[in-house]
């Protein structure tokens, strides 16, 4: 087994280790450590055939629109300082390319994506009414007693 370098960023650690993650190497290290939440692409894995040699660009941000790799989406001013991780594989095969943007072996995935709560955000929100300029939440002020009234709480 060939060991190429591989840049993990450990959070609570802050330290950078080095590795190898099933035959692939990182050639852009630093892309890895960036500290910024990249867009959930999907709760699955991609299952693709990479060739041994040749150069890939993985979409870290999840803003590509041919996901897992970079589409460029990333460079459009003010949208996100994430880059794509750049790497080879020494060996050609199928690999399960990370999806959800969270592996701690990235671009490979290591099964994160069923440890992420898959509610969406929308189904946790409570309902936003607005009167005027004062924002008031529905539950918070039948819960304090308001009565509707004139099409507002009174």
């Amino acid at each position: 087994m060939m060991f190429g370098r591989l840049a993990v960023y450990s959070p609570k650690t802050a330290i950078v280790r080095y590795g190898s993650f099933k035959n692939v190497r990182i050639l852009n290290p630093s892309s890895a450590i960036l500290p910024f939440t990249p867009v959930r692409a999907t709760l699955k894995p991609f299952t693709i055939t990479l060739e041994a040699g040749k150069t890939y660009s993985f979409c870290a941000c999840g803003l590509s629109a041919s996901q897992p790799f970079c589409d460029g989406s990333h460079k459009e001013f003010g949208r996100t300082l994430l880059r794509p991780i750049r790497f080879t594989v020494d060996k050609t095969d199928k690999y399960s390319v990370c999806g959800c943007k969270n592996s701690k072996t990235l671009p490979l995935c290591d099964a994160t994506h069923k440890k992420i709560d898959q509610t969406p955000n929308h189904a946790k929100a409570t309902r936003f009414v607005a009167f005027g300029v004062s924002p008031i939440y529905d539950g918070v002020a039948r819960d304090l007693g308001y009565k509707v009234k004139n099409g507002g709480f009174q």
